[in-house]
């Protein structure tokens, strides 16, 4: 009887791949921060590489408050170094605030993002944030507390299967360099490479199209819980004719992007090669998204925030921003002064890697905004990333934070049919659930068509005309495609519709909401104990999530 082998050891993961396209490299000022070359100061032996917005930098607080101190101390060090410091301020949404009298409670929640540009007749390099934010560190410890880097923050679907060229981005073990990235630009190598990871769809991605054969979700109750999606947008498609909340704002304020028609990439999906007229590596993210919110709960209402172009990037500031806008809208929606309804999920299928394993308290931007979210009432859900390593993904990663009135779910994948993790999701402790994230069916948008063509088709003559799957052709208005990106919505539409069931009222104050949230979820997992991925997540927690 041969011997069985023995478990494998818990340990570090790899150091996950990130690579992105040019257009967003160009957009974004992106930067690597490559550990082997950053400058450190004392305690930062533990860096691990990112991408960052090198032209600007977070400040916790609005600027006409508690950020006032530390925009002033960056001023200082900027002009040393030959920068002007710009505050990015809307006075219309600093009046709106003031106005309603909400300064106390949104200046320990946002944020402001602080952008620095050469002076004039100085000849410098181009700003450089890590260095700015390392100086301030050295000089100014307690204002530096509040001051992070805008992290570049990339979509967790698993690249296009078309192969975008990178701009910037770094790899793992081969050196930090642009021009060698992964796949589409935003997928996410994981030291296992492309070749060994074949999909669903011919690649690693499986975005193709498919059928969908049975009778669209259909809602049973005249309202339901609203879902906030902060993504791609949403495109045309028979399931979101209604029960959707589009071009979303607060007070005359717009939240979010707004794309032309040319620029939108759940349109024609294809903005940033229309000389070839290739699909988006991230063109139909949000349709596919929402239709996976829709398929576990069609009674919600789908609020649709665009954040990314097609390219499938956005930073960190940018998020943030939109995130207060949204936690204004919440509070107004609360005190009876604003347009409704209230947010009750937020499904983020986004994320990045910080350049401080367990970061916590070097990220007072982003945890301070969804903190403040989570004290109004929403339950927050995040994709843990597709890096197939157990490094934190943020902000999946605050899943294990404090400080949250409602937990943040960390969702990876699982394969179909058993409870094994699919091998491009990342694990860890601190991932705490786990939703089928491979080869999902969903929607997308039905005017999508690449210039992409069958490998072999017939007219027809004396036989009718014949040919292989258009591989860009998503008129049917389904695809097939993989990735944590996917595994975050099906958890939060279970939200959803657990919080349904608890009969929570539209105009709950915010307490209610927590108090009816903590019922929601324990009767979702009331609902899931006996299913595989309550198993999952139960043997993970048991082996500490394989670190």
């Amino acid at each position: 009887m041969a011997a069985s082998a023995p478990p494998p050891q818990s340990g570090p993961g790899p150091t996950p791949s990130v690579a992105i396209p040019r257009s967003a490299a160009r957009r974004l000022d992106v930067r690597v921060l490559d550990p082997a070359k950053a400058v450190r100061l004392d305690g930062d032996d533990a860096l691990e590489p990112t991408l960052y917005a090198g032209n600007r930098l977070v400040v916790r607080g609005l600027a006409t408050r508690s950020a006032q101190g530390p925009i002033s101390a960056l001023s200082a060090i900027a002009e040393r170094l030959g920068y002007s410091v710009e505050a990015r301020r809307d006075e219309r949404f600093e009046a709106l605030v003031e106005q309603n009298e909400l300064g106390d409670r949104v200046d320990p929640a946002v944020s402001t993002t602080v952008e620095f540009r050469p002076l004039p007749e100085r000849p410098v390099e181009a700003p450089d944030a890590w260095l700015i934010l390392q100086t301030l560190r050295a000089e100014d410890p307690k204002s530096a507390k509040s001051v992070s880097l805008s992290h570049i923050v990339t979509a967790t679907g698993y690249g296009s299967g078309v192969g975008y060229g990178s701009g910037v981005g770094y790899g793992s073990g081969v050196g930090y360099g642009s021009g060698v990235g992964y796949g589409s630009g935003v997928g996410y190598g994981s030291g296992v490479g492309d070749d060994d990871v074949q999909l669903p769809g011919g690649g690693p991605s499986a975005r193709c199209p498919v059928v969908w054969g049975a009778p669209a979700p259909a809602p049973t109750r005249k309202t339901g819980p609203v879902v906030a999606l902060l993504d791609t947008g949403l495109g045309q498609h028979p399931w979101f004719t209604d029960r959707v909340i589009r071009d979303v704002e607060v007070e005359g304020l717009p939240i979010g992007l707004r794309f032309t028609p040319a620029d939108d990439p759940e349109l024609t999906g294809c903005t940033l090669d229309r000389v070839n007229g290739v699909l988006d590596p991230l063109a139909g993210h949000g349709t596919f998204i929402a239709g996976i919110v829709r398929q576990h709960c069609p009674d919600a209402t789908l609020m649709i925030v665009p954040v990314m172009h097609g390219d499938g990037v956005t930073d960190e500031a940018f998020l943030v921003e939109t995130l207060g806008l949204l936690f204004v809208r919440q509070l107004l929606t609360h005190a009876k002064r604003g347009k409704g309804p209230a947010i009750d999920v937020l499904s983020l299928s986004l994320g990045y890697y910080h350049e401080t394993p367990g970061a916590f308290d070097d990220e007072p931007a982003f945890a301070g905004i969804l903190r403040g979210l989570a004290s109004t009432g929403v339950a927050v859900v995040a994709a843990a990333g597709n890096g197939g390593t157990n490094q934190e993904f943020y902000p999946a990663a605050f899943a294990v934070a404090s400080g949250f009135d409602i937990g943040i779910a960390s969702v990876g994948s699982h394969n179909p049919g058993d409870d094994s993790v699919s091998v491009y999701s990342n694990t860890g402790s601190w991932v705490t659930a786990y939703r089928c994230g491979t080869a999902v069916v969903s929607t997308m948008p039905t005017t999508f068509d690449g210039s992409l063509q069958p490998v072999l088709a017939q007219r027809a003559g004396q036989d009718p005309a014949r040919a292989t799957c258009d591989p860009d052709d998503y008129s049917s208005g389904f695809g097939l495609w993989s990735g944590t990106s996917f595994a975050a919505p099906a958890y939060a539409g279970e939200v959803a519709a657990a919080l349904l069931r608890c009969e929570l009222a539209e105009d709950a104050e915010p307490k209610t909401r927590v108090e009816g949230h903590g019922r929601a979820l324990a009767d979702l997992l009331e609902r899931r104990k006996h299913a595989k991925d309550a198993r999952l997540e139960l043997r993970h927690a048991i082996e500490g999530g394989h670190r």
